[in-house]
């Protein structure tokens, strides 16, 4: 049973904004993409640094530290700097609010 926690109204992130919030003692960024939501771990999995604050461009998050590239809607990755995905976590929006799951 998939079990998801309510975070904060869906309408306060931004388009192509990111935030991290804690689910159950884990780190997840829970980002929206033109609209679409995604739920990630934040951490990069090229030097372990957190993803909070990365840029978003075409569905794709960009590490804020050395530029290390993710697909937000499978956690794999793009170019040379890290072939590790990163977990991603399912997410939905219940009236109005973001709710995401982590095991």
């Amino acid at each position: 049973m998939t079990n998801f926690q309510r975070l904060f109204p869906a309408e306060e992130l931004a388009s192509n904004k990111n935030i991290a919030v804690d689910v159950n003692g884990v780190s997840v960024l829970v980002c929206n993409a033109g609209g679409e939501f995604y739920a990630v771990k934040n951490l990069c999995t090229h030097q372990a640094s957190p993803l909070e604050g990365g840029r978003i461009r075409n569905c794709y998050i960009s590490c804020p530290l050395h530029g290390a590239r993710f697909n937000l809607k499978d956690g794999s990755t793009v170019g040379q700097l890290t072939q590790t995905p990163l977990t991603t976590y399912p997410v939905r929006v219940v009236d109005g609010h973001l709710e995401v799951a982590v095991d």
